[in-house]
């Protein structure tokens, strides 16, 4: 996704997969199959690179950056664990692999808290928690309901966009209403990303880009000047 990277995000995801590994220590030999290859799927790169951003936008520490978005990856890569427990009929008690994924799924949701506390991040476990359980809702609506396209991306992958934003606007102790308008900004630019590149659906990713730099220009009017590499991005999902 070369429209959302610099070369600095380059260096800095090669230190993002180097910590998303060792948190997952000791059982990364058994886990590493059940990451997507490369171009598989585009959500999955998509997050960590936007994370990266959005926690630099809003004035952290590279480190910090770093941390956050290698926690984001792992809550990201145990929902696709669950989801291959999913397609593969979960409840088949005689299947040792699904087993096997079953607990290891829940065993890296697990590891998250530990990341948050390592991360110096606690204030935000409030905030993660509620992530999740809305991530797992849209879970559901796929699988049980057969809910429209968008309105499971909307509940299953933008609210990793919209928490990796405003939990970077908390972290810099930014006033509760510029948090909400950072979040909205993720929320929407994450939906631009993953409607376009993702789910193949253009026109759909050009409306939420449209909410993206609206929100954008809230931030500015209050005072909050972001990169100037928005702008590039927001011009390169444009064209």
């Amino acid at each position: 996704m070369d429209i959302i990277l610099n070369d600095s995000n380059r260096v800095d995801l090669a230190e993002v997969y180097r910590c998303f590994e060792q948190a997952l220590q000791p059982w990364w030999d058994e886990l590493r199959d059940y990451v997507p290859p490369v171009g598989e799927d585009i959500g999955f790169e998509i997050l960590p690179i936007m994370v990266l951003n959005a926690y630099n936008w809003a004035g952290n520490t590279k480190r910090q950056a770093i941390q956050m978005t290698s926690l984001f990856r792992t809550i990201n890569f145990a929902n696709l664990v669950h989801l291959k427990v999913r397609d593969g009929e979960e409840g088949q008690k005689h299947d040792q692999v699904l087993q096997f994924t079953i607990l290891i799924g829940d065993y890296i949701f697990g590891r998250v808290l530990k990341l948050l506390l390592e991360t110096g991040a606690e204030r935000l476990l409030d905030q993660f928690a509620a992530m999740i359980g809305t991530l797992n809702e849209g879970f559901v609506l796929q699988y049980s309901l057969e809910a429209e396209m968008e309105t499971y991306v909307s509940r299953s992958r933008a609210p990793l966009y919209t928490n990796a934003f405003s939990s970077a606007a908390r972290m810099q102790g930014w006033d509760s209403s510029l948090v909400s308008l950072y979040g909205d900004l993720g929320t929407n630019l994450g939906m631009a990303l993953e409607m376009k590149y993702a789910y193949h659906q253009p026109e759909r990713g050009c409306f939420y880009l449209q909410q993206a730099e609206a929100r954008y220009g809230q931030l500015h009017q209050n005072g909050i000047f972001l990169s100037d590499e928005l702008g590039r991005i927001f011009q390169a999902i444009n064209g």
